[in-house]
């Protein structure tokens, strides 16, 4: 965790898969005490996600690392009573169940309220509390299609790998936490945050909405070419040559006379003409090896990379040199595996430590003694039932 810098904070995680539980995390991250409440004995649907090594799932992991962990159904009278007791000596809650959830379960923001004054209560959906859409599933590719996120070239539409809609949403809510931690400060009041992933990912295309207004059409027109993807013998590059006088740096280190008419000097004429730059430019490419041509593009100063797997990922010396990749460990796994710990560093909170996501119930006698002073006798019964 980061120094304790939320040290004090307590958050009541009652989040799955991706979006809420990365909230989650990264509050705890910066020293939040966060206590994921889990279903006894077989916890939180992402504990049986892919991928997985020897049963254990690996995708857990990523969202869950510096978390507590109790076993609590709150499906049962007894254990939603136990649930109140938790929220009302908690300063955050986190959910991010379908909408109308919560209010079937009886936690609406009123009755939260109600428990605890200065919670925090931070709900994370598809398309938020309020409109047409709120009752809508969404999982991040429909979020991704509905956002005007995901990638339409020639006629090929293709979502970006992993779930970043939800990874936006994640950031967002953390982001407001922190807001609604702050104002707290000031006001001694809480207050009800509503995420939706689907305004999180309209966000990204801002200036394309804009565009689409002003201008009509249903794409943006992009106001710089080329750039795009390369296809090489043994991978693809991508590279933006469109931008200030790197047109200039491409035609240094490629001849083609189609390239080199003079009416292409003018970003605008380049832009109407993308699919047939991009055509000469792939016929220059397709031969060449992936780290040849990156290396061509970056000896001329012009942006460029080569597209990355996951196994790429593992081995490149930046992500390492510059501490973003760390070694944890996993519950049920000899050894420790590389995940990305924090994508920022603040210099005055050098030193952050990463605990490993938790066990189901894990924290049930340190939670249920010291934040609830329950006796063993009560934790006892309460097992034996299986309330926890």
């Amino acid at each position: 965790m980061m120094s304790n810098i939320l040290a004090g904070i307590r958050v009541v995680d009652l989040a799955r898969y991706i979006a809420g539980p990365f909230c989650g995390m990264m509050l705890a991250d910066m020293g939040a005490e966060v206590i994921k409440v889990e279903k006894p004995g077989i916890g939180e649907v992402t504990r049986r996600s892919a991928p997985w090594k020897d049963g254990v799932s690996l995708a857990f992991p990523a969202y869950n690392r510096n978390k507590k962990s109790i076993s609590l159904d709150v499906r049962k009278p007894e254990g939603m009573e136990i649930l109140r007791e938790l929220i009302a000596k908690s300063d955050v809650l986190l959910e991010n169940f379908r909408v109308g959830t919560m209010e079937k379960m009886g936690l609406t923001y009123e009755e939260v309220r109600r428990i605890n004054p200065r919670i925090i209560m931070v709900s994370v959906s598809g398309f938020g509390q309020v409109g047409p859409y709120r009752e809508m599933l969404a999982f991040d590719g429909v979020i991704s299609a509905m956002s005007s996120i995901t990638r339409l070239e020639n006629g090929h539409a293709e979502r970006s790998k992993g779930a970043l809609q939800d990874h936006m949403a994640a950031l967002y809510a953390t982001v407001a936490t922190l807001l609604a931690i702050m104002d707290r400060e000031k006001t001694g009041k809480g207050q009800y945050i509503d995420v939706s992933m689907f305004a999180s990912s309209a966000m990204v295309r801002n200036e394309s909405i804009a565009d689409a207004y002003i201008n009509g059409g249903d794409f943006c027109i992009d106001d710089a070419a080329p750039f795009g993807f390369l296809y090489v013998q043994d991978g693809c590059v991508y590279f933006h040559a469109g931008l200030g006088n790197m047109y200039d740096r491409l035609l240094s280190i490629n001849n083609d006379p189609f390239l080199h008419e003079e009416r292409f000097r003018d970003p605008a004429v380049r832009t109407e003409h993308t699919e047939e730059l991009m055509a000469h430019l792939q016929e220059w490419a397709k031969d060449m090896s992936a780290k040849e041509l990156d290396a061509m593009f970056k000896n001329a100063d012009i942006t460029s990379a080569i597209v990355a797997t996951p196994k790429d990922l593992i081995q490149d010396k930046h992500l390492w040199e510059a501490g973003f990749l760390q070694m944890m460990q996993v519950h049920g796994l000899q050894g420790e595996v590389p995940y990305i710990g924090l994508p920022f560093k603040l210099s005055e909170h050098p030193d952050v430590t990463f605990r490993a996501a938790p066990g189901v119930g894990e924290n049930d006698l340190e939670i249920y003694h010291n934040v609830l002073g329950y006796s063993d006798e009560k934790i006892n019964s309460l097992h034996a039932r299986r309330i926890l």
